[in-house]
């Protein structure tokens, strides 16, 4: 078993790595409704995926994008005005301070 912590500032780097992927997504394409979040803790990639392409790599592990924003009109079908969850953001990037990694040996 291996315990990994980051440092303050690696969680807040990651967090504005989440804050940039997001806000590029609801820039660019606004219809996120099947859109998730993939983080990869081994390299710190941040992305975004489409549902079909988060299922395929680490189903489960992804978080979906309407977790991390809210819409400010409150108005589900095309006249969203998605603003950022500042709170959720900042807690998921949190999650990740301490890391457990368990290697499992199969007998």
């Amino acid at each position: 078993m291996k315990i990994t912590n980051i440092s303050n500032e690696q969680i807040y780097a990651l967090e504005q790595a989440i804050r940039s992927a997001v806000q590029e997504r609801i820039d660019t394409d606004p219809d996120v409704a099947d859109c998730y979040l993939c983080i990869n803790p081994d390299n710190w990639l941040v992305q975004v995926m489409y549902i079909e392409e988060s299922n395929l790599t680490a189903p489960n592990r992804d978080v979906a994008l309407l977790n991390l924003m809210y819409d400010l009109k409150d108005s589900y079908g095309g006249n969203e005005i998605w603003m950022l969850n500042d709170e959720a953001i900042y807690d998921l990037a949190a999650s990740y301070k301490e890391m457990i990694e368990i290697d499992f040996c199969m007998n």
